[in-house]
């Protein structure tokens, strides 16, 4: 990346809206950027998906040792995470990113408010539908998600041309919007199957949506975004950005030869677009490797190490999906493991870490800002308490290990406990960022 890019991450908020000295996250302040309660509420609506998923999670539990992702409440409790807990998490974070990253703001805060409605209620409707089997219900979910997603795309796509810089994370996000779309289309062919629309092989649809909106959309987000974050936080200097010239192209390419194999019944195209997708991964990894290693800060906090027990998670999904690719007749349990240590161990773990370095500042910056200077007001640190963000980690990993083992062994007892921990792992969480608008 250019030095400039490098820079502007980093840029310092006015004086008189930070605490003074600056600590690592203050670039995650500038001018332009929406009054907090824009990205606040998607954040607050996120942890409550996100407890919802976890609860959920602990009910389904006998079915995932079953294998039996297909079933509707595995659907709907994927959902919560998919959608509830990621996708808008990752709303809110690019209406406070865009104008620190790319240096332009969102066309309109009263839009994005609307969009965090539709996306709440689109997504309160599909979980619902799928947890109740409701048709219907399916139906209005997806054509409100769909006004969701078109709106943030007006709201802040178009601003990308102007931006004077970050180039490569607008691609990125631009990328990642276009899976997330390509994944609603497909999404839309199987709700029509569901009811009886038409009739498409729904193994096949399903793999096409999962790639696209777990790979397409939620991990090139992460990827593009965090090629910022993540450094920033670690104090990361003097490391190569090259790989990120070929992940993305790599990855998209792989999941546009995997669809076309999937959809278009060209089975021979199928495990040349996985190959493609997993030298992106492997390549991102190592892109990964290269903030830690080039970081400053040497003793991680809850949430760096979060974030790095995330990367190991993805090197385990990768492991799962070579086998998946490989095994003949996509075993459900597999399939399923897969599905766990993508979704809930690299994402949902990942967003979580990440959470708990932006949302300790960005909550101080608004409840304090305006007054720093005063005696007695809290620092950042202040706000979280340490030893609930290690207790989290250590139920998070923990637990998805142990339901991940339970998954692929088959066995409910275990399947259940990995469930609870990671449950209670998400309760911490959850516990942190309530803290946040209680203390001081």
């Amino acid at each position: 990346m250019a030095d400039r890019d490098r820079q502007a991450v980093t840029t310092a908020a006015p004086p008189l809206r930070r605490p003074a000295p600056a600590a690592p996250g203050g670039g995650m302040a500038s001018e332009g950027t929406p009054p907090f309660v824009l990205p606040g509420e998607h954040f607050a609506a996120g942890l409550a998906w996100l407890a919802l998923g976890a609860v959920g999670l602990v009910a389904v539990a006998p079915l995932l040792a079953a294998g039996a992702f297909t079933a509707p409440p595995v659907v709907a409790v994927a959902h919560c995470f998919t959608l509830g807990w990621l996708t808008t998490s990752i709303f809110g974070a690019l209406y406070q990113l865009f104008p620190v990253v790319l240096g332009v703001s969102a066309r309109s805060v009263r839009a994005g408010h609307l969009t965090f409605i539709l996306l709440e209620a689109g997504t309160a409707s599909l979980v619902a539908g799928f947890w109740w089997f409701r048709p219907a219900l399916l139906a209005a979910g997806w054509l409100l998600l769909f006004a969701a997603v078109g709106g943030l795309a007006w709201n802040i796509l178009p601003q990308r041309r102007r931006a004077k810089r970050g180039q490569v994370i607008g691609l990125y996000i631009a990328g990642a919007h276009l899976g997330l779309g390509l994944a609603m289309l497909v999404a839309a062919a199987r709700i029509g199957n569901v009811l009886g629309w038409w009739t498409v092989n729904p193994i096949r649809l399903l793999a096409t949506h999962v790639h696209l909106a777990a790979l397409g959309f939620a991990t090139l987000t992460a990827i593009g975004v965090g090629s910022r974050l993540v450094p920033m936080f670690l104090l990361a200097h003097g490391h190569a950005d090259w790989p990120l010239r070929w992940i993305g192209p790599l990855v998209g390419a792989g999941l546009v030869i995997f669809g076309g194999g999937e959809l278009g019944g060209v089975p021979v195209l199928v495990p040349a677009g996985a190959a493609a997708m997993i030298a992106g991964m492997v390549l991102y990894l190592y892109q990964a490797w290269l903030y830690y290693q080039h970081r400053v800060r040497r003793k991680l906090d809850p949430g760096l190490a979060l974030a790095a027990a995330a990367h190991g998670f993805l090197l385990l999904t990768l492991a799962a999906g070579v086998a998946l690719a490989l095994v003949p007749g996509m075993p459900p349990r597999l399939a399923a493991l897969y599905g766990v240590l993508g979704i809930l161990g690299w994402l949902t773990l990942f967003v979580a870490g990440i959470y708990q370095k932006i949302l300790p500042f960005l909550t101080w910056l608004h409840r304090f800002g305006p007054r720093v200077g005063q005696p007695g007001l809290p620092t950042v640190a202040d706000l979280v308490v340490p030893r609930w963000g290690w207790a989290s980690l250590g139920l998070f990993t923990t637990g998805t290990l142990v339901l991940a083992a339970g998954v692929g062994v088959g066995q409910t007892g275990a399947t259940r406990a990995g469930a609870a921990l990671f449950a209670a792992g998400a309760a911490f969480l959850v516990a942190q960022g309530v803290r946040l608008r209680t203390v001081g």
